[in-house]
């Protein structure tokens, strides 16, 4: 993927939630619950290297001195999503064709080598901060081989909207922000995390906070270089 464009599409979230950020946010009351949110969905993710989850790590440590009440991420939760397959929602159970779901996703994932995804910058939603991810267009071939595959075996796609992105949220608001002139000032200032090879992605089964999840298959990808398209 470009990363002009992806560079743009993170401005642009910034951009469009300043104002928002700046009168405080949009807080998530569900947040009280975060440990047994019930919202659940089936998703395609990428789980985050310790060396990278370290300097995240580092990352929120600065943000809690800026915001201290917001509801920062375990390293164990920080992941990517691939796709959302099944979307969340409350009191879900896993399918009764699983089965078919995850033959699908796995045999999808076989025309894919590994790929490599960058992380650099923040930014943040009226309710949420996230870390930019940068990725090959490996990432972008499996997300549209899914979505073909899923229509032509008739198997339902719930994805919320086009997932574009490769990005790690890190923190959510529950009520407002308390400093948010510090926040956009810290959000804005360059910085980088470094870069994964992504190998391996998961089928999970989790809820929207990533607290409460059941790992359904580990995907391991061919290591063999594969034509892209």
């Amino acid at each position: 993927m470009d990363r002009l464009f992806l560079d743009n599409h993170y401005d642009s979230i910034l951009a469009a939630n300043r104002e928002k950020i700046m009168a405080g946010g949009i807080g998530d009351a569900l947040l009280e619950r975060a440990l047994t949110d019930s919202r659940m969905s089936l998703v395609v993710l990428i789980r985050i290297p310790l060396n990278l989850a370290e300097k995240i790590n580092s990352c929120i440590d600065d943000l809690r001195g800026i915001e201290p009440n917001l509801y920062y991420y375990p390293a164990k939760d920080f992941h990517i999503t691939v796709m959302d397959v099944l979307k969340g929602e409350e009191g879900r159970e896993i399918p009764q064709n699983i089965t078919e779901y995850i033959n699908c996703i796995e045999e999808c994932s076989k025309d894919i080598s590994p790929f490599r995804i960058e992380f650099d910058d923040l930014t943040a939603s009226d309710n949420a901060i996230l870390v930019r991810g940068y990725y090959d267009d490996q990432l972008m071939v499996f997300r549209q081989k899914l979505r073909d595959m899923l229509k032509q075996r008739g198997l339902p796609l719930e994805e919320r909207y086009k997932t574009i992105s490769s990005h790690v949220t890190i923190a959510r608001l529950h009520s407002k922000y308390q400093n948010p002139e510090g926040l956009l000032d810290y959000i804005e200032k360059p910085r980088s995390f470094g870069t994964m090879m992504v190998s391996n992605m998961e089928i999970s089964f989790h809820n929207w906070y990533d607290t409460r999840k059941e790992v359904l298959s580990a995907i391991e990808l061919d290591k063999r270089p594969r034509p892209l398209g």
